[in-house]
């Protein structure tokens, strides 16, 4: 009787003819002195905000779906070995919370992977944490990244912020307070103030919550139900300034809250409506380098920019899946060099844009 060979057996063969035959490939291109053809690569579309004949203020970068998108391209034979290999899988799902550290690495929390994605393009490399399943790790939402490097990320289902160091490699665990009846309800969005301290919202609790810089306990509570105009109602997104002036996205009261670096209420602006400096959902706020905010709304598909006076000054974005369109998009970051990356959930992908400058072509 013959024995019968293992399935384990027959596909390791099959991989090993596969890699042999790819190498004996790359092996004749070489020695005949020709570079392997690649797949033809359409340039990246060209759009800019607002459209000639005005002077362009945001133009459209490109769009970030897979690790390869953002860094260093492999050797073709790489990639060929690699697929035939069953190489990792580094597609954003749905994107949401975004940050970026002291070392340009660019984190993008992944609510579908229930992972956050790590692109590094100094150093050319990717990676996602956490490796392995936690238990309390349920749905990381907002990241931000602390002034010593331990990164944060806010988990709404778990009522939690949890934190890693080593960009994501150690876990650490959770602030204090944090858990099943701890000291958030839903914890949403994320920041880090310039002077160390770090601002979450608690959507539920409509609250925004001060946190210790260094041991990451809660110091203060701003606009929880205190029967003041300026309260909010169900904020999602907070950001802030170089100089610590803070933001927050006050989505049900449809506009944008300004505090000072104190905490203390400075102006609101917005309203509900579909007009220049109207909002439906606006979801997530940021700011740029000349202090501009931008505030990105999820149903209207598009990001408002306004000065520090909170008049409205220009719009981009628009709904559809083309470059330069949203679909539902739910985070914004602007990192020190003015390029802005928003989340676009349900096109999978993260788009990125750049604020030009007076002084930048």
């Amino acid at each position: 009787m013959e024995r019968p060979v293992s399935t384990h057996v027959t596909r390791f063969a099959s991989q090993a003819f596969s890699v042999i035959a790819v190498l004996a490939f790359a092996s004749v291109l070489m020695s005949c002195g020709h570079a392997p053809l690649s797949p033809r690569e359409e340039p990246a579309a060209t759009r800019v905000w607002p459209e000639a004949p005005e002077k362009p203020r945001i133009r459209y970068v490109q769009e970030i779906r897979r690790a390869e998108d953002l860094l260093p391209r492999s050797p073709w034979w790489r990639r060929a070995l690699s697929g035939l290999l069953g190489g990792r899988d580094t597609r954003l799902v749905r994107p949401h919370g975004l940050a970026v550290d002291a070392g340009g690495r660019l984190y993008v929390a992944d609510s579908a992977l229930r992972q956050v994605h790590v692109f590094d393009p100094a150093a050319g490399r990717y990676h996602r944490f956490p490796k392995h399943a936690i238990e309390g790790f349920v749905q990381p939402l907002g990241v931000a990244v602390a002034r010593d490097g331990r990164v944060l990320v806010t988990d709404p289902v778990a009522g939690a912020v949890h934190v890693f160091s080593d960009q994501g490699r150690t876990y650490l665990g959770v602030t204090p307070g944090g858990g099943d009846g701890g000291i958030f309800r839903r914890p949403t969005g994320i920041a880090v103030a310039p002077g160390g301290e770090v601002l979450v919202l608690d959507t539920l609790a409509s609250a925004l919550v001060v946190l210790d810089g260094d041991t990451l306990a809660e110091m203060e509570r701003v606009g929880e139900h205190s029967g003041e105009a300026h309260d909010f109602h169900y904020p999602t997104s907070v950001a802030v300034s170089d100089r610590g002036d803070i933001y927050v996205a006050d989505t049900l009261n449809f506009r944008v809250q300004s505090l000072t670096a104190a905490r203390e209420f400075s102006k609101a602006f917005g309203e509900a409506g579909g007009g220049p400096g109207g909002f439906s959902r606006p979801k997530a706020v940021a700011v740029d380098s000349e202090r501009h905010v931008y505030v990105v709304d999820s149903l209207f598909d598009n990001v408002q920019i306004f000065n520090t006076k909170g008049q409205p000054l220009l719009a981009f974005g628009g709904s559809g899946s083309g470059p330069g369109e949203l679909w539902l998009p739910n985070a914004i970051l602007i990192d020190p060099n003015d390029r802005i990356y928003i989340s676009d959930p349900h096109n999978h992908r993260v788009q990125v844009f750049r604020y030009l400058k007076e002084d930048r072509p």
